[in-house]
Parts: C-alpha cells; structure tokens; sequence
C-alpha cells in the first residue's frame, strides 16, 4: 500500500484529503501541521508521495521543499504543491521545473486524479 504526506495547517482541509484519499486509493494518509515536521515524518514513514501546502506559518511550503532537495538523495519523494493563488505559484516555481501545482480549493475528484497519477509516475521511474 502506498503512503501519502499531507502537510497543510488546515486541519478541516488535511482530514478531507485523507477521507477522499483513502476511499478511493488503495493508500495511508498521514498528516503533519506545519513544515518543520515534514522531514522527521518523510524520515519515519518513507511516503510515497508529499502533498504540501504552499502557505504554512514558520517553514513554509517552498521552504520545505528547498530542504528536501539539499538533504539526503533517499529523500526523492514527489511533491504536488496546494496553493490559493497557483498562477504566481507555477511562475515562481517554474525555474526550479515543478509543475505539480494544484488550487484550493480543488475539487475531489480532480485531486484523486493527479494524487493516482503521480503515484503512477514515482513507481515506474522507481
């Protein structure tokens, strides 16, 4: 079975995720609150995949995301980006060659969609 991070500040918004996660994908759905928790849980859990809120107090998203890629190479897990304002965030992310940018809010099924995709996607360069 696969495992999924999400780390969003939104409670409400992160217990969504994982009911629409888990219901529909044969995956586990962890959960951490702010970005400074992120490595320590990617360290435990080895996730397949990180969903990572853009807008977090303390680190943010683009913040962690500097961090995963300076630290250790195990920790190559794929990133989908949530944001409220995705145009400036796939501007600013477009020098660094990430694309998986989704808005919030998003719709359900849309998520499911790109979260199985992108699961696919780890597992054959894998």
């Amino acid at each position: 079975m696969k495992r999924v991070l999400v780390a969003d500040d939104d409670s409400d918004i992160s217990a969504l995720i994982k009911a629409m996660l888990e219901e529909r994908l044969p995956v586990t759905v962890d959960h951490v609150t702010n970005g400074a928790l992120v490595l320590d849980q990617i360290t435990a859990t080895r996730p397949d995949l990180l969903i990572l809120d853009v807008s977090m107090p303390g680190l943010n998203g683009i913040d962690v995301f500097d961090l995963l890629r300076g630290s250790a190479p195990s920790v190559d897990v794929p990133v989908l980006f949530l944001t409220a304002v995705p145009e400036r965030a796939e501007q600013a992310f477009a020098r660094f060659g990430i694309s998986d940018v989704m808005a919030k809010p998003f719709e359900g099924d849309a998520l499911v969609r790109r979260v199985e995709d992108l699961l696919a996607r780890a597992a054959k360069v894998a």
